[in-house]
């Protein structure tokens, strides 16, 4: 796809300007990672699945432990629209940041019945909304909000069953519109996959079995998906599994997976994907009238695709002037190009075009601040494309204008 047609797809302007690509990138941002909530702490516990280590973990405040309730329950989603993570202990819902600052203190959930539990949780970002499934194979459907509203739900015929089987864990994969339910036989420890459609998720449709993993995997206890890398997750507690898989309707086909060892004594009761954040480059400069302000550009959420509101923020600007930001094709170009009347290197290059022009606000001399909105379709086409964005602020004064320019940012669309 041509750069001017991704950016289209992005509902940007078209660009103005365009500069020849030279010189060299740097990587697109951090690596995404797994997530969960453990059971007994409990924890918010961040997990590199690649290197099979734990990255550090938190305490979710005022969430009480699923300790006296079945081992399967509790869940754990990502939220890309406010860079939290939704947990569940199976009776409560909280939503807490990467450091478990609360974003949403922990509250009975709305429509489970008396005698059911949590057992997964997803994120739905095309919808904005938060999807649940319980022990007795009930849905529900929410408002990705705080608290979030009942908007729906339906059974899914997996309620417990004489097979000692309960639903354990859920997933979406966005793009090809289909829902994972984990639904294990407990007796057995084979971990049946049950695949239904976003449209119908409550019809029958197909199943597999997902494949065993020499690490000794037990039972499915979460699940997780990366659909723009066609890629499930699933944990057992102790352990991750990660395995791709082709999408031939009605059927999904799991490859060979791969496995990661012992997590920590207190094991994950719910998993998601944390997106990679976006790595920065450069610093800030101006020319007069222009004062030298910080400048920082940074994203004001998840560059997860179906993110209708993600944001390009910009604080510590020159306040009462007027901002845009320039969006490249690929990672920040390094050096970069430096043209005047501009007062440092340009690294958004390819050019594909800007969004502004913002005005900043403030009181002050550097208080500015504005944000731009980039609706980011569900795009299967789109997922692992590289983008960067600089932001630039035009000032007057004196009867002459200068520039001012921010950091550069380098991120990723991604299929979370």
């Amino acid at each position: 796809m041509r750069p001017t047609s991704v950016l289209s797809c992005l509902g940007t302007a078209a660009p103005a300007v365009l500069f020849p690509f030279l010189l060299s990138t740097l990587c697109a941002q951090t690596s995404d990672h797994l997530l969960g909530i453990t059971r007994n702490a409990p924890f918010l516990r961040h997990v590199d699945d690649q290197n099979c280590a734990v990255l550090g973990q938190c305490a979710v405040p005022g969430m009480p432990p699923s300790t006296p309730l079945p081992p399967y329950v509790g869940g754990t989603a990502w939220d890309p629209v406010r860079s939290g993570a939704w947990v569940t202990n199976g009776l409560l819902l909280a939503k807490v940041d990467d450091n478990c600052v609360v974003q949403c203190p922990p509250n009975a959930i709305p429509t489970l019945a008396a005698n059911a539990f949590v057992t997964g949780l997803e994120v739905v970002v095309g919808r904005n909304e938060l999807w649940m499934i319980d022990n007795l194979g009930n849905l529900h459907r929410y408002t990705n909000a705080c608290p979030p509203v009942p908007i729906g739900g339906c059974n899914t015929g997996l309620g417990l069953g004489a097979v000692m089987s309960a639903t354990t864990g859920l997933a979406v994969d966005e793009a090809r519109g289909i829902v994972f339910l984990a639904y294990p036989d407990f007796a057995t420890g084979v971990n049946t996959i049950v695949v239904r459609t976003m449209a119908a998720p409550c019809a029958p449709l197909s199943q597999f079995v997902l494949p065993s993993c020499a690490a000794g995997f037990g039972t499915v206890l979460g699940l997780a998906c990366d659909w723009g890398k066609h890629v499930l997750y699933a944990t057992d507690g102790l352990h991750t599994l990660v395995v791709s898989y082709t999408w031939v309707p009605p059927n999904v086909v799991p490859l060979q997976p791969t496995c990661c060892g012992s997590l920590g004594a207190d094991p994950l009761i719910g998993l998601a994907i944390r997106p990679g954040r976006a790595t920065s480059v450069g610093t800030p400069c101006a020319n007069a009238p222009c004062p030298l302000c910080p400048m920082n550009h940074s994203l004001g959420n998840d560059p997860s695709l179906g993110n209708a509101a993600f944001r390009l923020d910009l604080d510590g600007a020159p306040a009462n002037s007027f901002a845009w930001c320039m969006i490249g094709q690929g990672p920040c170009l390094v050096p970069g190009v430096v043209a005047l009347p501009f007062c440092g290197p340009i690294h958004t290059i390819p050019y594909l075009g800007a969004l502004g022009a913002n005005a900043t606000g403030g009181a002050g001399v550097c208080d500015g601040a504005t944000s731009f909105n980039l609706s980011l379709p569900v795009s299967l086409g789109l997922a692992g494309s590289v983008f960067s964005s600089q932001c630039l602020v035009l000032c007057f004064g004196g009867g002459v204008f200068g520039f001012s320019q921010s950091n550069c940012l380098s991120w990723e669309l991604q299929g979370l």
